[in-house]
């Protein structure tokens, strides 16, 4: 299996002479490897290599008020040696107080707080929701996003397998059929293994042996029984085992069989994560929702259909996941992408915006700008909404603050307010933009505060 560099979960057959690549798992039978290559040389590391040239190469993001500070600190020191000149000239015993109010008037109390106010109040609503910021660009950036790319496995999906259907063929009840099923698959570690976990009164399987990427045969109280692919059943015990039921998006069909014939179809599914389908809708009608998963194509398909998304790729390697997000941002889209393992650690490095689900590795979490705790994607909708109003406080705050300094700088330069009213003035903008701050922890989310900020052709998102 190397679901942890390519995020199939589905084993690789492997043959003598094969190559197998360190971070990859042998869950079945034994094999004898050589190792060619260690360190640096290792596919493992080629990973890690995207994720170090993702991060230099990210799209630099630099909060508007750190653009405007800059620009606004100049201003102030050349207007106030202006004023102190030209009142000098004027009358220098008012020249000092002058001066003075101008300094602190103009103080950038305000444009300072305007931004980390509005960000610490978001911050905090996320998490409430579930959704951990961990990066500081994440909430100015995700309201500019127009792109959001997932991965499949772990992230769209639960990643696990359940029993969705069992339709036996012969005189057995689903109960006998899983029983039977669950004795032959107990000792393996195969991904498929784990539906049939917390079965009862599963008896002992002698003589098992698992037939790679085909199935498994063994017995059980001296009779002999088979489980897996249709085609590997049917030529293993020369049987007529009949066409294959019809299945429904992302599942799986079993077929259990004896030497006298077939005993059951068993359906598995890999489930849906909860709210994928409601997240994937909402978030579509203001943005472009892409699929880029390592899975196979007819499974990537299959889950791209049921989830109406127009736009995917299967079977992609981390390198050509990170080129699909680099052409997006070259085409001057702005990206969002959320994944779970580690082959999806570089594409989320080199995304505008990258989050992990709760459930992912560690590293990957690391390199995250941040984690949706929960698994929840129905917070991703809810998270663009908090975005999209915390813009408009901190453009609020930044107008409010530009007034009051512009204004006020006026007044203090003519000579018209004092020290002490100085002082006073740049006090209540601060207190005023931290108050406009604090509205976004009061104000619930609406359906008109989803849908502003949405494309002009799309449909209205509902509430959250």
């Amino acid at each position: 299996s190397e679901a942890l560099l390519t995020g199939e979960q589905a084993p690789i057959s492997k043959r003598p002479g094969d190559a197998v690549c360190a971070g990859s798992i042998n869950g079945e039978n034994p094999l004898t490897i050589a190792v060619t290559a260690v360190g640096q040389q290792t596919r493992l590391s080629a990973i890690l290599n995207l994720v170090e040239r993702a991060q230099s190469e990210k799209p630099e993001q630099k909060a508007l008020a750190d653009r405007l500070a800059g620009h606004f600190v100049l201003a102030v020191l050349v207007i106030a040696t202006l004023t102190a000149l030209w009142w000098w000239q004027r009358d220098p015993r008012e020249a000092l107080w002058v001066v003075v109010s101008v300094l602190v008037v103009a103080c950038p109390c305000a444009l300072s707080l305007a931004t980390p106010a509005a960000l610490a109040v978001a911050s905090a609503e996320l998490r409430k929701l579930g959704f951990l910021v961990t990066r500081g660009h994440v909430l100015e950036a995700l309201s500019e996003i127009d792109q959001v790319v997932f991965d499949k496995t772990g992230t769209l999906t639960e990643g696990n397998m359940s029993i969705a259907h069992v339709l036996p063929t012969a005189a057995l009840t689903e109960r006998e059929v899983l029983v039977v099923a669950a004795a032959l698959e107990a000792d393996s570690r195969h991904p498929i293994a784990k539906a049939f976990t917390g079965i009862g009164g599963v008896p002992d399987a002698t003589c098992v042996r698992q037939h790679l990427a085909s199935g498994i045969t063994g017995e059980i109280a001296g009779r002999a029984y088979g489980i897996g692919h249709r085609e590997f059943v049917r030529d293993y015990f020369g049987i007529d085992a009949g066409s294959e039921p019809a299945l429904s998006p992302g599942q799986t069909c079993l077929l259990l069989a004896c030497e006298e014939g077939p005993l059951a179809w068993i359906l598995l599914q890999d489930q849906l994560r909860p709210g994928a389908a409601n997240a994937v809708a909402q978030l579509s009608r203001h943005a472009g929702v892409q699929l880029l998963s390592g899975d196979r194509r007819d499974a990537v398909a299959s889950l791209a259909d049921a989830l109406q998304i127009k736009e995917w790729q299967a079977a992609v390697t981390p390198q050509q996941k990170l080129q699909a997000i680099k052409s997006l941002q070259r085409a001057g889209h702005r990206v969002l992408m959320v994944g779970d393992g580690i082959n999806d650690i570089p594409v989320l490095s080199g995304a505008n915006v990258s989050v992990a689900i709760g459930e992912a590795t560690d590293l990957t979490r690391v390199h995250a700008d941040s984690i949706l705790l929960a698994g929840d994607l129905m917070v991703l909708p809810r998270a663009f909404a908090i975005a999209r109003r915390t813009r408009r406080i901190i453009r609020q705050n930044l107008g409010w603050a530009a007034l009051y300094n512009l204004s006020a700088v006026c007044l203090a330069v003519m000579g018209w307010v004092a020290p002490w009213a100085a002082a006073i003035g740049m006090s209540a903008s601060s207190l005023l933009v931290v108050l406009n701050a604090m509205r976004l922890a009061r104000r619930p989310l609406s359906s008109d505060t989803l849908n502003r900020g949405a494309r002009p052709q799309a449909q209205q998102i509902e509430a959250c």
